[in-house]
Protein backbone atom coordinates (compact mmCIF):
# COMPACT_ATOMS: atom_id res chain seq x y z
CA UNK A 1 0.00 0.00 0.00
CA UNK A 2 1.23 3.27 -0.94
CA UNK A 3 2.74 5.80 2.04
CA UNK A 4 -0.28 8.50 1.39
CA UNK A 5 -2.88 6.12 1.74
CA UNK A 6 -1.65 4.96 4.58
CA UNK A 7 -1.15 7.97 6.16
CA UNK A 8 -4.69 8.98 4.69
CA UNK A 9 -6.25 5.79 6.67
CA UNK A 10 -4.28 6.92 9.84
CA UNK A 11 -5.80 10.22 10.04
CA UNK A 12 -9.44 9.48 8.69
CA UNK A 13 -9.27 6.84 11.67
CA UNK A 14 -8.06 9.63 13.85
CA UNK A 15 -11.19 12.04 13.17
CA UNK A 16 -13.43 9.02 13.89
CA UNK A 17 -12.17 8.71 17.19
CA UNK A 18 -11.53 12.32 17.98
CA UNK A 19 -15.03 13.08 16.79
CA UNK A 20 -16.71 10.21 19.11
CA UNK A 21 -14.84 11.01 21.76
CA UNK A 22 -15.52 14.54 20.99
CA UNK A 23 -19.01 14.24 21.24
CA UNK A 24 -19.21 12.16 24.06
CA UNK A 25 -17.66 14.53 26.08
CA UNK A 26 -20.43 17.64 24.68
CA UNK A 27 -23.25 14.88 25.15
CA UNK A 28 -21.91 14.05 28.67
CA UNK A 29 -21.66 17.93 29.82
CA UNK A 30 -25.71 18.31 29.05
CA UNK A 31 -26.60 15.62 31.69
CA UNK A 32 -23.49 16.29 34.10
CA UNK A 33 -22.11 19.64 34.53
CA UNK A 34 -19.36 18.07 36.02
CA UNK A 35 -17.47 17.14 33.18
CA UNK A 36 -17.49 20.54 31.82
CA UNK A 37 -14.52 20.96 34.77
CA UNK A 38 -12.71 19.09 31.95
CA UNK A 39 -12.35 21.77 29.98
CA UNK A 40 -8.93 23.17 29.32
CA UNK A 41 -10.25 26.35 28.41
CA UNK A 42 -8.25 29.17 30.05
CA UNK A 43 -11.55 31.14 30.15
CA UNK A 44 -15.27 30.08 30.99
CA UNK A 45 -17.02 31.77 27.72
CA UNK A 46 -15.43 28.73 25.04
CA UNK A 47 -16.56 31.54 22.80
CA UNK A 48 -14.02 34.08 23.90
CA UNK A 49 -11.32 34.73 20.93
CA UNK A 50 -8.71 35.55 23.98
CA UNK A 51 -8.74 31.35 24.45
CA UNK A 52 -7.58 31.12 20.59
CA UNK A 53 -4.45 33.74 21.59
CA UNK A 54 -3.53 31.91 25.40
CA UNK A 55 -3.22 28.53 23.41
CA UNK A 56 -1.24 29.71 20.53
CA UNK A 57 1.05 31.68 22.88
CA UNK A 58 1.03 27.98 24.67
CA UNK A 59 2.22 26.48 21.15
CA UNK A 60 5.09 29.13 20.49
CA UNK A 61 6.59 28.68 23.80
CA UNK A 62 6.45 24.89 23.55
CA UNK A 63 7.88 24.93 19.91
CA UNK A 64 10.67 27.04 21.07
CA UNK A 65 11.57 24.62 24.20
CA UNK A 66 11.42 21.81 22.14
CA UNK A 67 14.20 23.29 19.58
CA UNK A 68 16.42 24.02 22.53
CA UNK A 69 16.21 20.65 24.06
CA UNK A 70 16.57 18.73 20.52
CA UNK A 71 19.81 20.80 19.62
CA UNK A 72 21.47 20.81 22.84
CA UNK A 73 20.02 17.78 24.70
CA UNK A 74 21.21 14.95 22.91
CA UNK A 75 19.82 11.64 24.94
CA UNK A 76 16.16 10.01 24.94
CA UNK A 77 15.25 10.14 28.59
CA UNK A 78 13.64 13.06 28.97
CA UNK A 79 11.98 12.65 25.32
CA UNK A 80 10.67 9.72 26.66
CA UNK A 81 9.19 11.02 29.50
CA UNK A 82 7.23 13.86 28.02
CA UNK A 83 6.55 11.83 25.19
CA UNK A 84 4.79 9.18 28.12
CA UNK A 85 2.89 12.29 29.21
CA UNK A 86 1.33 13.05 26.72
CA UNK A 87 0.27 9.63 25.57
CA UNK A 88 -1.05 9.11 29.25
CA UNK A 89 -2.99 12.82 29.26
CA UNK A 90 -4.68 12.58 25.66
CA UNK A 91 -5.45 9.09 25.18
CA UNK A 92 -6.84 9.23 28.67
CA UNK A 93 -9.85 11.39 27.56
CA UNK A 94 -10.48 8.94 24.93
CA UNK A 95 -10.25 6.00 26.66
CA UNK A 96 -12.70 8.25 29.29
CA UNK A 97 -14.91 8.97 26.77
CA UNK A 98 -16.25 5.02 26.15
CA UNK A 99 -16.53 4.90 29.88
CA UNK A 100 -19.20 7.07 29.32
CA UNK A 101 -20.41 5.58 26.13
CA UNK A 102 -21.19 2.72 25.84
CA UNK A 103 -20.03 1.51 29.22
CA UNK A 104 -22.09 3.68 30.75
CA UNK A 105 -19.41 4.13 33.89
CA UNK A 106 -20.04 7.30 36.60
CA UNK A 107 -17.61 10.43 36.20
CA UNK A 108 -15.02 9.26 39.28
CA UNK A 109 -15.25 5.50 37.64
CA UNK A 110 -14.69 6.81 34.24
CA UNK A 111 -11.65 9.06 35.20
CA UNK A 112 -10.24 5.94 36.83
CA UNK A 113 -10.73 3.57 33.88
CA UNK A 114 -9.28 6.29 31.24
CA UNK A 115 -6.37 6.77 33.31
CA UNK A 116 -5.74 3.31 33.78
CA UNK A 117 -5.66 2.32 30.34
CA UNK A 118 -3.80 5.63 29.23
CA UNK A 119 -0.88 4.78 31.58
CA UNK A 120 -1.25 1.31 29.89
CA UNK A 121 -0.80 2.89 26.42
CA UNK A 122 1.93 4.71 27.44
CA UNK A 123 3.71 2.64 28.95
CA UNK A 124 3.40 -0.48 25.69
CA UNK A 125 4.85 2.67 23.73
CA UNK A 126 7.56 2.90 26.22
CA UNK A 127 8.39 -0.56 26.00
CA UNK A 128 7.15 -1.21 21.97
CA UNK A 129 8.37 0.91 19.71
CA UNK A 130 5.85 -0.74 17.41
CA UNK A 131 2.92 1.30 19.56
CA UNK A 132 4.44 4.25 17.76
CA UNK A 133 1.42 4.61 15.76
CA UNK A 134 -1.29 3.52 17.54
CA UNK A 135 -0.25 5.68 20.44
CA UNK A 136 -0.06 8.68 17.82
CA UNK A 137 -3.65 8.16 16.35
CA UNK A 138 -5.15 7.85 19.55
CA UNK A 139 -3.33 10.50 21.62
CA UNK A 140 -3.93 13.10 18.58
CA UNK A 141 -7.58 12.21 18.60
CA UNK A 142 -7.69 13.00 22.80
CA UNK A 143 -6.26 16.19 21.80
CA UNK A 144 -8.60 17.11 19.27
CA UNK A 145 -11.73 15.71 20.62
CA UNK A 146 -10.76 17.84 24.28
CA UNK A 147 -9.81 21.10 22.89
CA UNK A 148 -12.93 20.58 20.34
CA UNK A 149 -15.02 20.41 23.76
CA UNK A 150 -13.12 23.27 25.44
CA UNK A 151 -13.65 25.98 22.52
CA UNK A 152 -16.55 27.47 20.67
CA UNK A 153 -16.50 26.97 16.56
CA UNK A 154 -15.16 30.47 16.48
CA UNK A 155 -12.67 30.47 18.15
CA UNK A 156 -11.71 27.02 17.34
CA UNK A 157 -11.27 28.58 13.68
CA UNK A 158 -9.33 31.52 14.83
CA UNK A 159 -6.93 28.80 16.72
CA UNK A 160 -6.88 27.17 13.40
CA UNK A 161 -6.16 30.06 11.73
CA UNK A 162 -3.28 31.18 13.78
CA UNK A 163 -1.53 27.78 13.51
CA UNK A 164 -1.59 27.72 9.78
CA UNK A 165 0.06 30.63 9.62
CA UNK A 166 2.57 29.42 12.27
CA UNK A 167 3.08 26.54 10.04
CA UNK A 168 4.15 28.15 6.96
CA UNK A 169 6.32 30.39 8.61
CA UNK A 170 7.70 27.55 10.81
CA UNK A 171 8.13 25.45 6.89
CA UNK A 172 9.45 28.04 4.62
CA UNK A 173 10.70 31.03 6.77
CA UNK A 174 12.40 30.03 9.91
CA UNK A 175 12.34 26.27 8.86
CA UNK A 176 12.43 24.97 12.38
CA UNK A 177 9.93 22.98 12.01
CA UNK A 178 11.70 20.55 9.43
CA UNK A 179 14.25 20.64 11.97
CA UNK A 180 12.04 19.56 14.79
CA UNK A 181 10.51 16.99 12.12
CA UNK A 182 13.94 14.79 11.87
CA UNK A 183 15.20 15.00 15.37
CA UNK A 184 11.95 13.82 16.34
CA UNK A 185 11.81 11.23 13.98
CA UNK A 186 15.15 9.86 14.48
CA UNK A 187 14.02 9.03 18.11
CA UNK A 188 11.42 7.12 17.18
CA UNK A 189 9.07 9.05 19.26
CA UNK A 190 4.56 9.42 18.93
CA UNK A 191 4.52 13.17 17.70
CA UNK A 192 3.96 12.08 14.31
CA UNK A 193 2.47 9.01 12.19
CA UNK A 194 4.97 6.83 10.20
CA UNK A 195 4.22 4.79 6.89
CA UNK A 196 6.80 2.55 5.15
CA UNK A 197 6.59 0.86 1.80
CA UNK A 198 8.97 -1.98 1.36
CA UNK A 199 10.39 -3.35 -1.93
CA UNK A 200 9.68 -7.09 -2.65
CA UNK A 201 11.60 -9.83 -1.52
CA UNK A 202 13.66 -11.39 -4.45
CA UNK A 203 13.54 -14.77 -4.81
CA UNK A 204 16.01 -16.82 -2.68
CA UNK A 205 17.42 -13.57 -1.41
CA UNK A 206 18.71 -13.86 2.05
CA UNK A 207 16.52 -12.60 4.88
CA UNK A 208 19.75 -10.29 5.80
CA UNK A 209 20.47 -8.96 2.80
CA UNK A 210 16.73 -8.10 1.92
CA UNK A 211 16.02 -5.99 5.50
CA UNK A 212 19.31 -4.41 4.63
CA UNK A 213 18.21 -3.14 1.27
CA UNK A 214 14.26 -2.71 2.24
CA UNK A 215 15.87 -0.15 4.51
CA UNK A 216 17.79 1.94 1.99
CA UNK A 217 14.98 1.38 -0.62
CA UNK A 218 12.30 1.64 1.43
CA UNK A 219 9.88 4.66 1.11
CA UNK A 220 8.71 6.38 4.20
CA UNK A 221 6.51 9.05 4.90
CA UNK A 222 5.59 10.94 8.37
CA UNK A 223 2.92 13.14 9.31
CA UNK A 224 2.92 15.02 13.19
CA UNK A 225 0.28 15.12 15.54
CA UNK A 226 -0.57 18.59 15.27
CA UNK A 227 -1.33 17.59 11.69
CA UNK A 228 -3.64 14.78 13.07
CA UNK A 229 -4.82 16.67 15.68
CA UNK A 230 -6.26 20.17 15.30
CA UNK A 231 -8.62 19.25 12.17
CA UNK A 232 -10.02 16.70 15.31
CA UNK A 233 -10.82 19.51 17.50
CA UNK A 234 -12.24 21.52 14.26
CA UNK A 235 -14.57 18.61 13.42
CA UNK A 236 -15.60 18.59 17.24
CA UNK A 237 -16.23 22.07 17.52
CA UNK A 238 -18.47 21.63 14.18
CA UNK A 239 -20.65 19.51 15.97
CA UNK A 240 -21.96 22.39 18.62
CA UNK A 241 -23.33 24.91 15.36
CA UNK A 242 -26.69 23.23 15.26
CA UNK A 243 -29.35 20.41 15.64
CA UNK A 244 -27.07 19.02 12.12
CA UNK A 245 -23.92 19.10 14.38
CA UNK A 246 -22.68 15.12 13.33
CA UNK A 247 -22.95 16.13 9.87
CA UNK A 248 -21.00 19.22 9.91
CA UNK A 249 -18.70 16.80 12.38
CA UNK A 250 -18.12 14.63 9.78
CA UNK A 251 -17.93 17.29 6.56
CA UNK A 252 -15.00 18.56 8.12
CA UNK A 253 -13.16 15.26 8.87
CA UNK A 254 -13.87 14.46 5.16
CA UNK A 255 -13.11 17.51 3.42
CA UNK A 256 -9.80 17.44 5.75
CA UNK A 257 -9.23 13.84 4.69
CA UNK A 258 -9.38 14.43 1.26
CA UNK A 259 -7.55 17.40 1.10
CA UNK A 260 -4.88 15.68 3.25
CA UNK A 261 -4.97 12.92 0.51
CA UNK A 262 -4.33 15.20 -2.06
CA UNK A 263 -1.45 16.81 -0.60
CA UNK A 264 0.36 13.65 0.36
CA UNK A 265 0.04 12.01 -3.08
CA UNK A 266 1.44 15.28 -4.47
CA UNK A 267 4.71 15.62 -1.69
CA UNK A 268 5.49 12.03 -2.17
CA UNK A 269 5.38 12.35 -5.85
CA UNK A 270 7.83 15.38 -5.93
CA UNK A 271 9.60 14.45 -2.75
CA UNK A 272 9.17 17.88 -1.17
CA UNK A 273 8.15 19.07 2.43
CA UNK A 274 5.27 21.62 2.74
CA UNK A 275 3.50 22.43 5.98
CA UNK A 276 0.15 20.37 6.27
CA UNK A 277 -1.96 21.99 8.20
CA UNK A 278 -3.26 25.33 6.32
CA UNK A 279 -4.41 22.74 3.17
CA UNK A 280 -5.58 20.22 5.24
CA UNK A 281 -7.92 22.91 7.70
CA UNK A 282 -8.79 24.46 4.00
CA UNK A 283 -10.42 21.20 3.01
CA UNK A 284 -12.13 20.69 6.01
CA UNK A 285 -14.17 24.44 6.22
CA UNK A 286 -14.90 23.81 2.36
CA UNK A 287 -16.88 20.49 3.16
CA UNK A 288 -18.27 22.42 5.61
CA UNK A 289 -19.50 25.05 3.65
CA UNK A 290 -20.70 22.50 0.82
CA UNK A 291 -23.02 20.48 3.61
CA UNK A 292 -23.99 24.26 4.55
CA UNK A 293 -24.98 25.21 1.04
CA UNK A 294 -27.17 22.10 0.64
CA UNK A 295 -29.39 22.99 3.14
CA UNK A 296 -28.17 21.15 6.22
Amino acid sequence: MKTYLQVALFFALTQIIGIFAGVVLIQGAMSNPDIQSLSVAPFANANDPANALFFIAYILFGAVMVILAARYYKGMIMFQLLESLVIFSASSIVFFAFALYPLNMGLVDGLAFGAVLGLVLAAAKFVFVQAKNAAAIISSAGVGAIFGFSLGFLPAVLFTILLSIYDYIAVFKTRHMVEMARELSTRQLSFAVTAKEVPARKQDEKIEVYVERANKEGDRLDLGTGDLSVPAMLSVSAYTLGPNGLIYSFAVAIGSTLALYALLKFVSKERVFLPALPPICLGGMLGLLVVKLAGF
